[in-house]
């Protein structure tokens, strides 16, 4: 047990095995491998937040374009919605703050992210990669840190 977990304080292997456990999983693909670009969604606003990463992940994971992953997302309030967000039609107008993280990257529960690709299915997939691609047009060069504890920030 993690020594100061009584004082309210966690790991950073708690925080994010709770945000996988209690967050909304939707889809996420990969939009580039070079730079590694990864656009995870979230239909509460109805977007995709693009990630990147480190070169090292892309070694490790080897992913390529149009790869299917999961994100799990945890959402906040902000006084106005985070700045590198298009919201879609579908927005709920719930959350204005969106904390993506991808499953595929911390998770060993492969059956389980197979389960959350195959209910998302390929229409799923192909909304998500429409959505990408329009945020790429809308927002070239904008993203965010991929890192876990760091893909809530607007860079």
């Amino acid at each position: 047990m993690y020594k100061l977990k009584r004082f309210g304080v966690s790991s950073y292997i708690e925080r994010i095995a709770e945000h996988i456990k209690f967050g909304d999983s939707q889809g996420a693909i990969v939009v580039s491998a070079s730079p590694l670009l990864i656009a995870a969604y979230n239909g509460d606003i109805d977007c995709v937040v693009m990630l990147k990463f480190e070169e090292k992940i892309q070694k490790k994971y080897a992913f390529k374009v149009k790869d299917r992953l999961i994100c799990v997302n945890t959402f906040g309030e902000t006084p106005k919605l985070q700045s590198d967000l298009i919201p879609g039609v579908n927005n709920t107008n719930t959350w204005t703050l969106v904390h993506p993280i991808i499953a595929d990257l911390v998770s060993s529960n492969t059956m389980a992210l197979t389960k959350r690709k195959n209910e998302i299915g390929d229409d799923g997939y192909e909304y998500i990669w429409k959505l990408a691609n329009e945020y790429l047009n809308l927002k070239k060069g904008v993203h965010r840190n991929g890192k876990p504890f760091y893909s809530a920030q607007v860079n």
